[in-house]
């Protein structure tokens, strides 16, 4: 008997379902979806109804004051987990405290350009679970204003200059951090 005539005809009892973890194991992550690139596809799918309900223009409106207030939430977060450290709110303590991990989300190539932090991310899963879906152009919506708003939230005083992949005409993102004065 194949498998779905014995689940419709028996139901389930573990010694049928015995063999799910030993076969789980064996095929490892390869079927998962990768870092935080699920929610990705949640939002790039949210973003696709909403777009086609609300047309171009209105739903790109309504996305961008969800995103912000997310990002600036997600900011307000990492702020209190520094402070609830008695740490200030340094650049340096956003990048260890923050709500996501970048190595493994985003493979980060990081250099220091005239005391500036500058990030070359080539491999986002954000962007690439969108894309994997067909929705990248979607994705580019919370990319377009998320990061702002997460600095806005966490400390206002760090400028950040982003270049998107759409902007570099590469598939890469540039993230160019600003703290020293003299560089605002």
């Amino acid at each position: 008997m194949d498998d779905l005539k014995r689940e419709n005809e028996k139901g389930f009892d573990f010694e049928y379902l015995d063999d799910v973890l030993p076969q789980k194991i064996e095929i490892g992550d390869k079927y998962q979806t990768p870092g935080f690139g699920l929610a990705s596809q949640l939002f790039s799918s949210v973003a696709k109804f909403i777009i086609e309900k609300l047309g171009p223009e209105d739903g790109e409106a309504l996305l961008k004051e969800a995103v912000e207030y997310f990002g600036r939430e997600r900011g307000k977060r990492i702020a209190e987990r520094v402070r609830a450290e008695g740490k200030p709110l340094t650049f340096k303590n956003w990048l260890i405290y923050s709500d996501i991990d970048s190595i493994k989300n985003f493979k980060p190539i990081a250099s220091i350009e005239d005391s500036d932090f500058i990030i070359k991310v080539k491999n986002c899963t954000f962007y690439n679970g969108a894309e994997d879906w067909g929705l990248g152009d979607y994705a580019k919506i919370y990319c377009k204003y998320v990061d702002y708003c997460i600095l806005e939230g966490y400390n206002p005083d760090i400028k950040l200059i982003l270049k998107e992949r759409q902007a570099t005409g590469k598939k890469r993102c540039i993230f160019h951090y600003i703290m020293k004065e003299a560089n605002k």
